[in-house]
């Protein structure tokens, strides 16, 4: 929720943000179906715990190498197993009313890194394409052998591409 998080504070107070980036990101609102998918997850830790959230939820996201995928894992499944129940609900809560971000990107005149792992199928590169067009001053990499999970699965190639947007800015 990182990125949804940024562009709330570039809506409240765009004055104070001097650049943004923006990692494996959606804008768009809610989709068909989402609500129901998300309830489903939350339905799966009250029912199940957060191990059974991970195990379902974690999988799908990744978009690294088998091998890289079980470096990476363990790490993921821990830091999803340390939320609660109630803090998952009150996420998933959060994401199901997000506002509509899609209106404030030509709004964006900032220097905006976009980077989206190749393998990410929750917010693919063709979605940072679309944002790019709109924002106008966005450079956008593409992170290889990743997916949604791309600060994780290559940590080594989204430092590097942060670095090399901070140094052009």
């Amino acid at each position: 929720m990182g990125g949804r998080v940024a562009l709330e504070i570039f809506r409240l107070a765009n004055e104070r943000v001097l650049g943004m980036a923006l990692l494996n990101s959606g804008v768009h609102p809610l989709r068909a179906g989402e609500i129901e998918s998300r309830g489903r997850l939350v339905k799966l830790a009250q029912e199940r715990g957060m191990s059974a959230v991970a195990a379902d939820w974690l999988p799908p996201m990744m978009g690294a190498s088998p091998a890289r995928v079980a470096q990476v894992m363990p790490r993921l499944r821990a830091m999803v197993e340390r939320q609660t129940v109630e803090s998952f609900a009150a996420q998933t809560k959060a994401l199901i009313e997000r506002p509509d971000a899609v209106r404030i990107l030509p709004a964006i005149k900032v220097p905006t890194l976009l980077a989206s792992g190749t393998a990410d199928t929750w917010s693919p590169l063709t979605q940072h394409e679309e944002i790019r067009r709109q924002v106008s001053e966005a450079t956008l990499v593409a992170i290889e052998d990743a997916g949604h999970m791309a600060p994780a699965e290559q940590p080594h190639a989204v430092a590097a591409a942060m670095r090399a947007w901070m140094e052009q800015v």
